[in-house]
């Protein structure tokens, strides 16, 4: 026989307690032994429960000890489960934001925990300052569950979003509702009447923002201008209803529209009605929607409900939709088939096998910024996929931009976007450019609050994850990995660029990184040079050479019929000087007239570069191609003879790889790190010393004359990019991660 143990703080009055009250009257406890832990007697109703449920109380724990960090409140209170003598397979924490309720669930014998989640918790924060000072403190107990039961799917992602939850399992199961008290309470008597000449509608519920009654109340207005036998019920009570009464009062409303307040028994008020209305703003679950249908109210919701209440389909137009409604046969709906399949799922909850960590895939967690198009994030994508091969990979990207992810991901990675908002740059400089003030003092809003979303949904990634491996891509993730990642996770940060020694980097190596497990460099340089400014501070970090990696060759490639083109591909902006490489074109043109520059790339400084080319009038042998995709640009690098490289600083250019793969001789300057490394002078392509202007330029004019030698060169690059196949870096990366 299964065991459940449901954790509650009391049955007083909330839809909470109506709920599991309503799941355990209609509870199969014929193969299911079932505990109810409550944490105090106080109830609302007389409950007469089932007898073979058993009913426990713990003992009082005092309420301000939600108020506390949830890590140090467990660690100071405990509770007696002596008497539990064989494990539950599944410990429930029904309440969801109750300390008493989480700290028995999370320590109740027991091989899975689950916690129940009632509530739109994006909402509640925007809205609720108790909910938001709970939610401080009770937001590091959610790590240590092994999965989530939403009451609708439009909780789910809401709550992901606020806590960071991304690698657990999410199971939607609704509220189950008691059809024999919903009918015996409309039976009741009442001298409660309506007018039957008028088609009548009800709305119920508490009388808040939430619920959307002044959005009701503005809809049936326009109802009533184009149909005068309708009337509006609304059922309950709250903060609001002084202003809603006024708004009613001012729409010229009072004849349509009937405030009955709190009622017992709504259910004999509802069973008068002909049809049932909501406009909530959102929901958990909406439960007078499924009691309107157990009676058999015909049911006007808005459209956006539609996600918090399975089947139920909302009203695009619901203005229009009243207008048109009739009086129909009302049909009761018992609600066998719904709450038999939410029966069903809570006992499949219990039927689920206990997580077995030794037969589970290493769960490989990987953030990156966005996945657009770029080296960094091609090498991220790469990685991905080439880790989905062995291990569970989670790819988080904190911004979705348009179009991504860039490159095809494997289906097994679980890609999640942390941030709705993307970053707003360019609307900030068209504003200042603009000097509209009012527009640039609300991109600047904007802008902090994108970089402090962007922060804090790193944060909560890497406080939540409690095992596996955790990557970080970027600087300034490196750092709260090192100073938030759990005890028990492989922590590997990465650089993919040049440090240059910066002082920030230099700060980074010694002290802040120092919790880090691995660094992963791109270059044996990069490596070196990090771990001279380690010594004497930080012994815990090790370094690893971790080159990018090619998950494509193309096919077929020859360095015959190529076009008299030297190509360029990359971002446009400042560190990639394409200016300069423009302007060299543009002078060595008299030298090499049948020769083409073509750029391929968008950025800030594209606006600029094309006015210079047109006041040069180059545009005849200087083309800006603007953005492509990756086959896009592999289809110009196999037609083009000659790839040159400005970046005045660069850490591995992804681009030079896939360049060699296309038997591309390079031209590039010799940077501090990156090209060098890549390109071997004289032999695959050129390195030209930095601020060598004409040297750069003789180099490129010399294998522009020279076909042999470009053919030459195109076949050692080819060999060169062979080297950084994605096999040959995987066995590096399997070394580090195991």
């Amino acid at each position: 026989m299964k065991r459940i143990a449901f954790f509650q703080d009391n049955l007083d009055v909330g839809g909470i307690q109506k709920s599991i009250m309503n799941l355990l009257m209609n509870f199969d406890y014929e193969n299911y032994h079932v505990d109810l832990y409550l944490s105090d007697r106080k109830s609302f109703w007389e409950v007469d429960f089932p007898e073979q449920l058993h009913v426990k109380y713990l003992p009082h724990i005092s309420k301000c000890w939600s108020f506390v960090p949830f890590d140090v409140a467990k660690s100071l209170v405990s509770l007696d489960f002596s008497d539990v003598t064989e494990p539950y397979d599944v410990a429930i924490d029904f309440n969801s934001y109750q300390f008493s309720c989480a700290l028995g669930a999370l320590t109740v014998p027991a091989k899975r925990r689950i916690m129940w989640i009632h509530n739109n918790v994006a909402v509640k924060l925007e809205n609720e300052w108790k909910y938001r000072v709970l939610w401080h403190n009770f937001k590091d107990k959610f790590k240590y569950y092994d999965g989530f039961v939403a009451v609708s799917k439009g909780v789910i992602e809401p709550f992901r979003e606020c806590s960071g939850m991304y690698d657990k399992p999410y199971t939607v199961i609704q509220n189950t509702i008691d059809t024999r008290e919903i009918y015996a309470k409309a039976e009741a008597y009442t001298d409660f009447t309506v007018d039957d000449s008028k088609l009548n509608f009800v709305a119920i519920g508490r009388l808040c923002h939430q619920k959307g009654y002044d959005i009701m109340l503005d809809r049936f207005s326009e109802v009533v201008r184009q149909r005068q036998d309708v009337h509006l019920y609304i059922i309950g009570d709250g903060d609001k209803r002084m202003l809603l009464e006024y708004q009613r009062d001012s729409l010229g409303l009072t004849d349509y529209v009937t405030f009955l307040g709190q009622k017992t028994n709504p259910f004999v008020y509802m069973d008068k009605m002909d049809a049932f209305v909501s406009t909530s703003r959102y929901e958990g679950q909406p439960l007078n929607v499924m009691e309107a249908r157990a009676l058999g109210l015909p049911l006007y919701c808005t459209k956006n409900l539609e996600i918090y209440s399975e089947g139920l389909e909302g009203r695009e137009d619901i203005v229009q939709a009243i207008v048109d409604a009739e009086r129909v046969e009302k049909r009761r709906d018992d609600l066998r088939a719904y709450n038999g399949e939410i029966i069903r799922r809570v006992k499949q909850l219990a039927e689920e096998p206990a997580p077995d960590p030794a037969a589970e895939k290493k769960q490989v967690n990987i953030i990156a910024l966005h996945l657009g198009v770029g080296g960094v994030e091609k090498a991220i994508m790469s990685m991905a996929n080439l880790f989905a091969e062995r291990y569970d990979v989670r790819l988080y990207s904190v911004y979705k931009l348009p179009g991504t992810p860039s490159l095809p991901i494997d289906e097994r990675v679980s890609v999640r976007f942390l941030l709705r908002d993307v970053p707003n740059r360019q609307e900030w400089k068209a504003a200042l450019r603009a000097h509209d003030f009012k527009a640039f003092w609300r991109e600047s809003m904007r802008s902090v609050r994108i970089l402090t979303g962007k922060r804090g949904a790193v944060k909560k990634i890497i406080r939540n994850i409690t095992g596996g491996v955790i990557i970080t891509t970027r600087h300034e993730d490196n750092l709260p990995l090192a100073r938030y990642g759990a005890k028990d996770v492989l922590k590997i940060g990465q650089l993919h660029h040049d440090h240059n020694f910066e002082k920030k980097y230099v700060r980074a190596f010694r002290r802040g990184y120092r919790k880090l497990d691995v660094l992963a460099l791109l270059t044996p340089q990069l490596v070196e040079e990090a771990q001279k400014l380690m010594e004497g501070h930080n012994s815990h970090t090790r370094l690893v050479y971790m080159p990018n990696f090619l998950e494509h060759f193309p096919e077929h490639v020859t360095t015959e019929d190529r076009e008299k083109t030297v190509i360029a591909v990359g971002r446009v902006t400042g560190v990639k000087r394409f200016d300069l490489l423009v302007e060299q074109f543009v002078r060595l043109h008299e030298r090499a007239p049948d020769w083409k520059l073509r750029l391929i790339g968008d950025g800030e400084d594209l606006p600029g570069l094309k006015q210079y080319v047109a006041e040069h009038e180059a545009s005849g042998y200087v083309e800006l191609a603007g953005q492509m995709n990756n086959s896009e640009v592999e289809k110009e690098m196999l037609r083009a003879s000659l790839f040159a490289m400005s970046s005045r600083s660069e850490g591995f250019p992804f681009v030079l790889l896939e360049a060699q793969s296309c038997a591309l001789p390079i031209v590039a300057y010799d940077v501090r790190v990156g090209p060098g490394f890549l390109v071997h002078d004289g032999i695959d392509g050129f390195l030209v010393r930095e601020r060598d202007r004409q040297g750069y330029e003789d180099r490129l004019v010399e294998l522009m004359e020279d076909p042999a030698r470009r053919a030459e060169m195109g076949q050692a690059a080819m060999a060169n990019a062979a080297l950084f196949s994605r096999e040959k870096i995987a066995e590096k990366w399997y070394t580090v991660i195991g």
